[in-house]
């Protein structure tokens, strides 16, 4: 039965947070039901949002949360997952909201 895998500590290695974020989330997007839930959302979402606005037609690669975990934790919920808090994004595009809202104060 195949198990989740553990994190080695290497003693060598300095304790850092990763990405800066208060909170680590591997729980949640390393779970069955989001990888199921994100599969499903971007088929029947197959184009990025920003990218359609701009005019620009490109296939979304990523299933975003709207808002971060601190500002909508109930759009963390796997038991209660909802498409009013997600949207389709591209890999730039997602990146590019993602880098703006680790590097807000």
């Amino acid at each position: 039965m195949p198990t989740i895998p553990t994190v080695k500590k290497k003693p060598w290695t300095q304790e850092h947070v990763q990405h800066k974020r208060i909170k680590d989330m591997r729980w949640f997007y390393n779970s069955r039901k989001w990888r199921r839930y994100s599969k499903d959302y971007k088929a029947r979402n197959p184009f990025c949002l920003q990218c359609e606005e701009a005019g620009i037609v490109k296939p979304a690669k990523v299933t975003d949360h709207l808002e971060t975990y601190e500002q909508q934790p109930k759009g963390f919920d796997l038991d209660a997952l909802n498409d009013k808090y997600m949207q389709p994004l591209c890999k730039k595009c997602h990146d590019s909201k993602s880098g703006r809202e680790a590097h807000k104060k």
